[in-house]
C-alpha cells in the first residue's frame, strides 16, 4: 500500500516554538511552545484524511516534494533549482513527528528518507506532493541507481 497525496498551497518551515521555563515542586521544567502556521496545520489535516486506518509497523519511506513558486525572473529559464530559503530541513523538519502516530506507530520507523525543493513547473500548483510506502525487504535490497548518480 502506497500513501500519495498533494497539499496545494505556499510550502512553509515548520514552526517549533520556544520553550517555556517553571519550577514545579522545586524541580525546573521545560515545556516546548507549539506554533503551527496554517501550512503545517493543512498539511496535517490533508494527510490524516489520507492515513490507513491502523498506522504502518514495518519500515517506511517517507518521500516530501517540494513545489515551491517560481521566481518572474526565473519564468522562462529552466533546469534552475531553488537554492534560496527556505530551507529544506525547515520544509520537513517537523512532518515526520506530525505524522507520529497516523502514517506509522513511531518515525524510528523510517528508514528512507528524501526531500526535494524544486520550482513549480509554470502553470502548475505550488504545494508538497507527500508519499509513505511501507518498504519490503526485495526493495531494501534493490539498487537505487539515482543514489549511486551524484554528480561529482
Amino acid at each position: 500500500m502506497i500513501i500519495r497525496f498533494f497539499v496545494a498551497g505556499l510550502p512553509r518551515a515548520m514552526s517549533v516554538g520556544s520553550f517555556f521555563r517553571f519550577k514545579k515542586d522545586g524541580v525546573e521544567k521545560h515545556i516546548q511552545g507549539r506554533r503551527n502556521t496554517d501550512w503545517a496545520v493543512l498539511v496535517g489535516q490533508v494527510g490524516r484524511a489520507h492515513a490507513p486506518e491502523q498506522p504502518l509497523t514495518g519500515p517506511v519511506c517517507f518521500t516530501a516534494l517540494f513545489h515551491l513558486p517560481r521566481p518572474q525572473a526565473l519564468m522562462r529559464r529552466a533546469g534552475v533549482l531553488p537554492i534560496k530559503r527556505p530551507d529544506i530541513d525547515n520544509l520537513v523538519h517537523k512532518l515526520t513527528d506530525f505524522f507520529t502516530g497516523v502514517f506509522w506507530a513511531d518515525d524510528a520507523q523510517i528508514v528512507d528518507f528524501v526531500a526535494r525543493k524544486r520550482y513549480a513547473a509554470p502553470g502548475a500548483p505550488t504545494g508538497v506532493e507527500i508519499i509513505v510506502a511501507p518498504l519490503t525487504p526485495a526493495a531494501v535490497a534493490a539498487p537505487q541507481p539515482e543514489l549511486m548518480e551524484v554528480s561529482r
